[in-house]
């Protein structure tokens, strides 16, 4: 099931200058060790890979970060990238599959149906052997992409306050066990400490290593140990709702399509908002 949704570098540098592959670095910095990823691409990317700014191809009409976009925003960004429908989009990261699985829920929820994440991201590429470049780079001849936003993958707060109030969903935290038992203060200023009442407990990190999901057994083992029910219908949460995407894919990866992500995540329900908080 992993070559549904992920390609090696050895088939990607194959691959690299077929017509109708598009590369696209996706990185985006954790808040705990936050840097310019745009800089980090210009300074070393894949051949012909664009940057794919999750912050800034976006919803920024409010003031929570890289919100789901519009159909429109997200369909005049992708198309100047020159991306459409049928398009083969590759994308990965510079930091342990730490954003590339949000960049690939995006996509998904946009209505696209061939995207895929290179297993190990540039590390791997580079320890293949293969080349980078640096600089911009030129997009090619700018194609239409019509998405098709599926609303119901991104759930917003006051969905959220349904399902802790109905208790009848799995809600699953990303992040670390330090901040998810408030035993550590949130990266974001302002914010309490704590977690949606009800959650469970996956720190991301658990799940991947060296920018690859960990086999399947492993990540079952991971669930089961952490008091998830790897076929229940599920929602991710976590910081901002980049990690959860990570969560969320593991769970796809397992069988489990009934799963969705909380957008707004702890930046959103941990303000001062009176929102339920357990600790």
């Amino acid at each position: 099931m992993y070559n549904d949704y992920f390609v090696t570098p050895q088939w990607l540098n194959s691959h690299l200058f077929d017509d109708n592959i598009i590369v696209l670095d996706a990185s985006s910095p954790p808040p705990t060790a936050p840097y310019d990823c745009r800089q980090q691409y210009l300074e070393e990317h894949i051949p012909n890979a664009q940057f794919f700014h999750q912050d800034e191809i976006a919803d920024k009409s409010c003031d929570l970060p890289h919100m789901l976009p519009s159909a429109d925003v997200f369909s005049q960004a992708v198309s100047a990238m020159g991306i459409g429908n049928d398009t083969q989009v590759i994308i990965y990261s510079q930091n342990n599959l730490f954003s590339s699985p949000r960049a690939w829920w995006t996509f998904t929820t946009m209505g696209c149906k061939n995207v895929k994440i290179l297993a190990g991201g540039i590390d791997a590429w580079k320890a293949a052997g293969f080349d980078v470049q640096s600089g911009e780079v030129t997009p090619p001849a700018a194609k239409q992409f019509h998405a098709i936003r599926k609303d119901s993958n991104a759930l917003n707060q006051e969905h959220m306050l349904d399902i802790v109030n109905q208790g009848k969903i799995q809600i699953i935290d990303a992040r670390a066990e330090p901040r998810f038992l408030a035993k550590a203060p949130e990266p974001r200023p302002g914010l309490r400490m704590g977690h949606i009442p009800g959650s469970k407990n996956v720190p991301w990190d658990l799940l991947v290593e060296k920018g690859e999901f960990k086999s399947p057994e492993q990540l079952k083992a991971i669930f089961t140990k952490q008091g998830v029910d790897i076929h229940a219908p599920s929602v991710m949460t976590c910081g901002s709702g980049m990690t959860a995407a990570v969560v969320l894919m593991a769970l796809t990866l397992l069988g489990n399509q009934n799963v969705r992500l909380y957008d707004g995540s702890w930046a959103q329900w941990g303000q001062d908002n009176g929102l339920p908080i357990e600790s």
